[in-house]
Order: structure tokens, then C-alpha cells, then sequence
């Protein structure tokens, strides 16, 4: 099982075990996501940088993939992952093995 199929299996519990609790975070994190002007791209690359920083393998996963499908470049996911590493030195650089396996799945 993969990271992004990890993810979905965690996700599909939290519906079934946590009530109301997961329901209500999925409308929160949506009401986010359409508050302002920054696009599903640029907030995706925002997430995998923001994944690189917790060092989250199915966040990692989860927001390269949501990257890509909002027409973000290879290119755009290395620099947002980079960015991280930037921020955070080589403990990030170790996670950037789940940014190339996602990137080669996508894109090669």
C-alpha cells in the first residue's frame, strides 16, 4: 500500500470512528481553501512545502498528487519541496525520496 492509498484508509476511519469530528475538519479545511485569493495551485505547492516540514510521507504523497492535478509543473512541486529544505536542512532533504517517487508516478 502506498502512501496516498495509506492516506485514504486513515481518512475513510476518521469518517467511520471519530463522529462528527471529521466531517466538521473536512468543512473547516474547505471553507480555508476558498477563503482569499490564492488559487488550488499555489495552495497545494503551499501544502507540499508544508508537508516537507512535519515530515508527513502521506501528506507528501497526498499534496504532490492534489499539485499536479491543479496544473502544477514538476518543476513548481521540486521548488516548493526545495523551499522546505531551505527552511529546515538536511532532516527535510531525507523526505524529499517521497516527493521523487511521487513526481516519477506523475510525470515520468
Amino acid at each position: 500500500m502506498d502512501a496516498a492509498e495509506k492516506a485514504a484508509s486513515t481518512l475513510a476511519k476518521m469518517q467511520q470512528q471519530a463522529g462528527n469530528v471529521f466531517p466538521n475538519y473536512l468543512a473547516f479545511t474547505k471553507e480555508i481553501s476558498q477563503f482569499g485569493p490564492i488559487n488550488h495551485k499555489t495552495q497545494e505547492l503551499i501544502h507540499v512545502a508544508c508537508a516537507m516540514m512535519s515530515q508527513c510521507e502521506m501528506c507528501i504523497s497526498i499534496h504532490v498528487q492534489g499539485a499536479a492535478s491543479n496544473g502544477a509543473t514538476k518543476e513548481e512541486i521540486m521548488q516548493a519541496a526545495m523551499l522546505a529544505i531551505s527552511m529546515g536542512g538536511s532532516p527535510k532533504m531525507m523526505y524529499m525520496n517521497y516527493v521523487f517517487e511521487e513526481l516519477e508516478d506523475l510525470f515520468d
